[in-house]
């Protein structure tokens, strides 16, 4: 259903086309709580909010129960039970209807099987889920399946101009998708609602609308119904309930590893952050180039001091990072290389063309993989759209050469997933149980879900959801040389090398190995840091001289010179200007 609608366009040079954000005040006053709900003349015209949230699956989800005999396995989940044949301790399962399959092995002595919950390809792709299920008793084994949610939102607004006409906007926070157009007008013909697009004149929707039973009907690819709103239950569409004003709070403790501090601790101005929460809260989501910042975390000094979210997401629901995704392939390749002397940047990914991980990990593998071009063959989109080939390592090794290695920088996604399976493969194991055991588990991430390929191994190049608060965990270990809680994850070695400067990016800064550099600015002075970003504004930013990582996770996919000024704008002016601020007053 969602399918058609997300957009998997990383930054790119055609979106540098797209107008730059227009930040608007917007407060309840000036939107009118009538705008929610009821029109003012009682009429039950069209003229309100109109909304849905659903979800979808999958199905299978809760508690997990398996049995061992001496021939099979016998799993019990959400009313389904079956059995399939043993062999060794490995457990091998797929769901009766293709409703899942489970890939797990019984580890520490019979104590616990530990793995990953496969779920069905859905409207959002097929995912990888951690689980570990406890031994209750000799041969039997329980634990919980925590799919990740296959959720859709949508929102719209319609207002009256000042000429009786009827303007409408649609939201939906998940992929961003408003229809293609900033605002329609909107027509009421023979009960349907017609929305003529005003820059072409077209009328690319033509929807049921029951004035009786006050509803609208849609269909994307199934059919949902948009019912009014009211500021209170349309989580989805504002940043956060109107009536709320927001006070700095420190942030709460949980069971992740997390220090917590308020920010006058680690001399950090909160009347600042205070600000940036606000300006957040400010945004006219009506505007369809408005910033859709969903969670924003700062940690200093190793103390997570704010921990903010928006539109209805929250601490506890995984975030699609996108792009930003990458460097874990970055740091997997860092932690493999310092037990894997197989393993090296100059490594070469075959024997003929003297393509090597470094290259990979740079965009510079002189293949004609651009994702930036859409006529490039080896475009992501391009790759993951065509279904020829559905090993898409075989694809990458198969594109021509369009310049010498280490000559040239091209965003490259299908480079970067085939860094993985080099990674994967010189660690013996499947690239899922690479990161879970290496870097999952260490830095006590929770409820992740790992994008899966056609062939259904991980995608090394994007697309992992994560909580923020743990996405926030590989920048402080970065900050920490490497260590985390005491642990160390990767060398500092490799934390050094991978983050210093490797290679110029174009217009854009430059890169390390899977790690993005750039020069901040605030209040005249100047910043070195290094991040990982993805499409729609999904950034975890190391400022080293601060001793400082922000995360920020958004909804603005597809809009570069938007979610771009999270980093250059919004961090500098609110978060750097903090720690600066509270460094001048000591």
């Amino acid at each position: 259903m969602l399918q058609a609608f997300k957009t998997r366009a990383e930054d790119g040079a055609y979106l540098a086309s797209m107008r730059m954000a227009r930040i608007t005040l917007f407060t309840v006053v000036l939107l009118g709580i009538t705008a929610f709900g009821q029109s003012q003349d009682g009429k039950n015209d069209p003229v309100g909010l109109w909304g849905t949230e659903s979800r979808f699956g999958p199905l299978v989800r809760g508690e997990l129960t398996l049995e061992r005999t001496k021939s099979s396995w016998t799993i019990r989940v959400a009313g389904l039970e079956f059995s399939v044949p043993r062999s060794g301790d490995d457990v091998r399962a797929t769901f009766p209807g293709g409703q899942g399959e489970l890939r797990a092995k019984i580890e520490d002595g019979g104590q616990r099987i530990r793995g990953f919950w496969i779920q069905p390809r859905g409207n959002l792709g097929q995912f990888a889920s951690p689980i570990v299920l406890a031994r209750v008793r000799d041969g039997a084994w329980r634990g919980t399946v925590t799919p990740l949610d296959d959720q859709f939102s949508l929102y719209l607004r319609i207002t009256r101009q000042e000429d009786g006409s009827l303007r409408g906007s649609f939201l939906n926070p998940e992929v961003n998708w408003y229809g293609r157009a900033p605002w329609f007008r909107v027509t009421e013909k023979d009960e349907r609602l017609l929305f003529t697009d005003p820059s072409t004149g077209k009328t690319p929707f033509s929807q049921p609308y029951d004035r009786g039973q006050r509803r609208i009907d849609m269909d994307f690819g199934a059919p949902i119904a948009l019912t009014p709103h009211t500021p209170e239950n349309a989580v989805g569409y504002l940043p956060r309930t109107p009536a709320m004003t927001y006070v700095y709070r420190t942030p709460l403790p949980g069971h992740d590893g997390w220090r917590v501090a308020r920010a006058g601790e680690v001399d950090v101005d909160e009347e600042r952050l205070r600000a940036f929460v606000g300006k957040i809260l400010s945004f006219d989501p009506a505007l369809h180039d408005s910033p859709r910042i969903h969670s924003l975390l700062v940690a200093r000094r190793g103390k997570l001091i704010l921990d903010e979210y928006f539109f209805g997401f929250t601490a506890d629901r995984p975030h699609d990072l996108r792009s930003a995704s990458k460097t874990f392939t970055s740091v997997l390749a860092g932690i493999v290389m310092d037990r894997n002397r197989s393993l090296r940047l100059d490594t070469p990914i075959d024997q003929t063309r003297g393509i090597t991980l470094a290259h990979l990990l740079t965009h510079s593998s002189g293949l004609a993989c651009d994702d930036n071009d859409p006529a490039s063959p080896g475009n992501e989109d391009t790759m993951q759209e065509q279904q020829e080939q559905r090993d898409w390592y075989r694809y990458f090794l198969d594109l021509p050469v369009t310049a010498k290695p280490g000559t040239k920088y091209a965003y490259c996604s299908a480079g970067i997933n085939f860094a993985a399976g080099m990674t994967a493969k010189a660690a013996s194991m499947e690239l899922s149980e690479l990161f879970d055991r290496f870097l999952a588990r260490p830095l006590q991430m929770q409820h992740y879900h790992l994008n899966l390929m056609p062939n259904g191994e991980a995608y090394g190049a994007g697309g992992i959801y994560m909580r923020p608060r743990d996405f926030l965990k590989v920048g402080q270990a970065y900050l920490d040389g490497g260590v985390w809680n005491g642990r160390r994850i990767v060398s500092k070695s490799w934390v050094s090398q991978s983050t210093a400067h490797q290679i110029d990016v174009p217009g854009n800064g430059s890169d390390g190995y899977g790690w993005h550099r750039h020069t901040l600015t605030a209040v005249g002075r100047t910043f070195e840091s290094y991040e990982a970003s993805g499409n729609g504004g999904q950034f975890l930013i190391v400022v080293p001289k601060l001793e400082l990582v922000v995360v920020l996770t958004a909804g603005n996919y597809g809009q570069f010179p938007v979610w771009r000024t999270f980093r250059d704008e919004l961090v500098p002016e609110y978060v750097l200007a903090a720690c600066m601020d509270a460094d001048q007053g000591r």
